[in-house]
């Protein structure tokens, strides 16, 4: 590229940043010291829906009677260990009776 090409590339991009620092601008208000977010309404729709779901779940109250119930108490548990299995081949989809390491071809290749 020459030195033309380059400068008309930084102008280029030059503008476009002043572009977006005016425009990101001109959405806020003079005395506007927060910042703000602007959502669609399905997204603060959303959100409210997911908020009024927390709130729910807040408000749950869970009895921990059940873990002093009797019945509860005589529970047993029936956990199974298993013991460690050897592996299969290293490639399932080589032939049997080969090691499973790639096959070997009798192409080369020259680059000139």
């Amino acid at each position: 590229m020459n030195k033309k090409n380059i400068f008309i590339i930084i102008i280029v991009v030059l503008l476009v940043m002043l572009a977006f620092w005016y425009l990101g601008n001109s959405s806020s208000t003079a005395g506007d010291s927060s910042l703000s977010v602007s959502q669609t309404s399905s997204e603060s729709a959303d959100a409210q829906y997911i908020y009024n779901l927390l709130q729910q779940m807040s408000q749950v109250k869970l009895d921990d009677s059940i873990f002093s119930d009797p019945s509860f108490q005589n529970l047993k548990d029936n956990t199974v260990s298993f013991s460690a299995q050897p592996s299969g081949r290293n490639n399932p989809f080589a032939p049997i009776g080969t090691t499973g390491a790639p096959a070997q071809t009798g192409i080369k290749v020259q680059i000139k």
